[in-house]
């Protein structure tokens, strides 16, 4: 059977769940297609460290063609899929039309700024590549305006750093940035008195790393408070202004810098596909990761909404996302 002759199987997505999802194919007998917008895999888990300056774009990126060179049964396509239809089993890609036998939605998601257009204008955020390198260089700047501050009150706010959301992004950007503060900058910026800075951390709920088990999260929350990161449990933000936080108890914290990594929401294609979502736009699929009525497209990794044996929301994790792949 030569290859123009196989089933056809399209992979939208070279994140966590994607690629394993075509590595597990790689000896079946499939052609298939693997497309994303971007031409790297991104492992997410460390973009914290890209934003901290602790690593480099490069450290954490990888092409994807180089890392199914050798999958002969794979083209890797570079592209935005705009639009789905299920029932005549086809995608389009950059204003052309592809077919497909069976098709693996592996969209991923984006951040969900729930509605606030200050935050989003004004906060930062560590979701890609460009977002990351964003971040860091704003903080890398905070260190420098307050190194010629004069005044006491505007150099607090350029040495307060605020992380909103207590999930794994948020606890390791808050720890990360708190040691690069006590052992980088310290040394780097010696007239500067770094004891004025402080690295906050708001969670709206009473638990940091809510989906992990209960010693892990109080684990972490002593973690965090010895390295000198300001937890504060049930602290909901109201709004963000790009100089002061409002909380919903009337609280305000003057800062330059806002860190939002307390929303993910499906990428947007997630919503054309006209089928029943959950929260945050997630698409209900069934145990096996298939589409109702439509046996022959998945959806997998964050955008999939799926429930564990206890009837909870399996988290949008990169460790799900392997697996489901």
């Amino acid at each position: 059977m030569n290859a123009t002759n196989l089933p056809h199987v399209i992979i939208v997505g070279a994140g966590f769940a994607g690629l394993e999802a075509a590595r597990r194919l790689a000896g079946a007998p499939v052609s298939i297609t693997l497309i994303d917008r971007r031409n790297h895999h991104l492992f997410q888990p460390l973009l914290y460290q890209v934003a901290i300056a602790g690593l480099l774009p490069s450290q954490i990126a990888y092409p994807v063609r180089t890392i199914f060179r050798r999958q002969k049964n794979l083209t890797f396509q570079l592209g935005e899929v705009t639009s789905v239809n299920l029932d005549e089993k086809y995608i389009k890609l950059n204003g052309s039309v592809i077919a497909y036998d069976y098709l693996i939605l592996s969209v991923g998601g984006h951040t969900n700024f729930f509605g606030m257009d200050s935050l989003e204008r004004d906060g930062f955020q560590i979701k890609d590549i460009e977002t990351a390198v964003k971040t860091r260089n704003h903080l890398l700047s905070m260190f420098e305006l307050a190194s010629y501050e004069a005044d006491a009150e505007k150099r607090k706010a350029l040495l307060t750093f605020v992380i909103v959301g207590g999930g794994p992004t948020g606890v390791e950007t808050a720890g990360a940035l708190m040691e690069l503060i006590t052992h980088v900058m310290v040394k780097d910026y010696p007239n500067l008195n770094l004891k004025d800075a402080r690295v906050i951390l708001l969670e709206a709920g009473p638990h940091l790393i809510n989906p992990y088990p209960d010693e892990l999260r109080q684990a972490t929350v002593r973690l965090l408070k010895r390295k000198g990161v300001d937890v504060r449990l049930n602290a909901r933000m109201k709004d963000y202004n790009g100089q002061r936080v409002t909380l919903m108890d009337g609280e305000t914290i003057e800062t330059c810098t806002l860190i939002w990594t307390a929303g993910v929401k499906a990428a947007e294609i997630a919503n054309e596909l006209g089928m029943e979502q959950a929260a945050a736009g997630r698409v209900r699929v069934e145990p096996t990761l298939q589409l109702p009525g439509h046996p022959e497209a998945f959806v997998i990794g964050d955008a999939a909404f799926l429930v564990n044996g206890g009837g909870q929301p399996l988290p949008m994790l990169s460790t799900v996302a392997i697996q489901q792949g």
